[in-house]
């Protein structure tokens, strides 16, 4: 009596070609697996927050001009293009604000020198470290006057929503520089004086202080990184818009 061989299933060895029944078997999972993942990662990304335009630009920068430590560390400098004088905020490295080295000249003459940071027409500079990046210098009494802060104009009372963001990561430090995973680095940078700024819904960015004009109320940072409604008096003070906070919604 003859005995019928059982079928062997084909033995798949690496250095081997494949054998045809497992490459019909492999071939539309491995297309389906392909179309899948370029499809999901289309998704992610779609999904991603935009990074911004900030900039933080590679080479040091130089300015000559009027510094001012109140409410935040800033300097007025003449305009490249020959208008109007521009203000400049200062920031250190790291976490922290500039206030404790701009204090002493305050509403002087001052060379500071560092990287440059900028966004939507906001400019920023990281100070360089010691006298290399802040020094006095003398400057004619007349082209101080040009660069003094002329009194605030005020544009009226207004209710924005938007979010608070550390101004040194938004305007090019980090990317994204705001939005609820950012919030952990915005809380540490405004607790260490960067100054805030509120990112509102229509794009507009507002340098935010207190309601009588000082620093933000401490308060506040902890509210980095949300959707907040904040109620107070815009002003132009130069070629910066600020919002005098005077209470939340």
């Amino acid at each position: 009596m003859s005995r019928t061989e059982p079928e062997r299933d084909p033995f798949f060895i690496g250095w081997f070609p494949m054998p045809r029944r497992y490459a019909r078997f492999l071939f539309p999972i491995a297309c389906a697996v392909v179309i899948a993942s370029a499809i999901g990662g289309a998704v992610l990304a779609w999904g991603q927050r935009a990074p911004g335009s900030g900039v933080w630009a590679d080479g040091p920068v130089v300015f000559t001009g009027v510094v001012y430590a109140e409410p935040y560390a800033m300097i007025r400098v003449p305009d490249a293009a020959g208008g109007a004088p521009r203000t400049v905020l200062l920031v250190s490295e790291g976490k922290l604000g500039a206030k404790d080295r701009v204090g002493p000249h305050d509403g002087r003459p001052v060379r500071v020198a560092g990287t440059l940071l900028s966004r939507e027409g906001v400019l920023m500079l990281e100070l360089a470290d010691g006298t290399d990046g802040l020094c006095p210098v003398e400057l004619p009494e007349a082209e101080q006057a040009s660069l003094r802060r002329r009194p605030a104009m005020s544009l009226g009372a207004a209710t924005t929503r938007g979010e608070i963001v550390d101004s040194k990561c938004y305007l090019g430090a980090m990317k994204p520089g705001g939005g609820r995973t950012h919030k952990g680095c915005a809380v540490l940078c405004l607790k260490g004086g960067i100054p805030p700024l509120l990112a509102a819904r229509d794009g507009t960015l507002y340098l935010l202080t207190s309601a009588g004009g000082g620093p933000l109320d401490p308060v506040f940072c902890e509210r980095a990184a949300e959707d907040i409604l904040l109620s107070g008096v815009v002003e132009m003070w130069d070629d910066v818009r600020v919002l005098r906070v005077t209470s939340e919604n």
